[in-house]
């Protein structure tokens, strides 16, 4: 086994740092063109929010229910096409053009995963992303389940 030498450790830093930052960088534009392909199509239909339901645990996960509303009734997402982009391991971005709530449903699922690489593993999470269509932000709640205990020693 080789060791690396401390003198080029400044660098393997460096480029794992850069690594990381190209990596979220692409996430960030995938993201942006997911929003900008989703939201006038909400915003077309009187769509005021959405609500996209994600649960895991035990190694699986999956997104569930998605809830769109028009102020503060809720309402029926329209049947219609619209494109979806993701980013693939290999740094490429694919398109696909699918139905408006598998649309929403994969870009949860791909947040999620970007965001909270193993959300769906031991304990598992849950969560909701919420897209206030009006403004165009989108927030991603996030809950990390885990088992705690606390331990005391006395000694007698």
């Amino acid at each position: 086994m080789t060791q690396q030498s401390t003198s080029d450790q400044p660098a393997t830093e460096a480029a794992i740092v850069a690594e990381i930052e190209t990596g979220l960088t692409a996430v960030q534009a995938v993201e942006a063109r997911c929003k900008a392909a989703l939201l006038p199509l909400l915003r077309e239909h009187g769509i005021a929010r959405v609500e996209i339901h994600y649960d895991g645990g035990g190694d699986e996960g999956s997104v569930g229910d998605v809830f769109a509303y028009r102020d503060d009734a809720s309402a029926e997402l329209p049947a219609i096409l619209c494109d979806h982009f993701a980013l693939e391991f290999n740094g490429s971005v694919t398109t696909r053009t699918i139905d408006l709530e598998d649309a929403l449903s994969a870009f949860a699922e791909n947040a999620v995963c970007a965001h909270h690489c193993g959300w769906e593993n031991g304990e598992g999470a849950h969560g909701i992303i919420g897209i206030d269509v009006a403004s165009g932000s989108v927030t991603l709640t996030h809950n990390t389940r885990f088992i705690d205990y606390d331990t005391s020693e006395t000694e007698l």
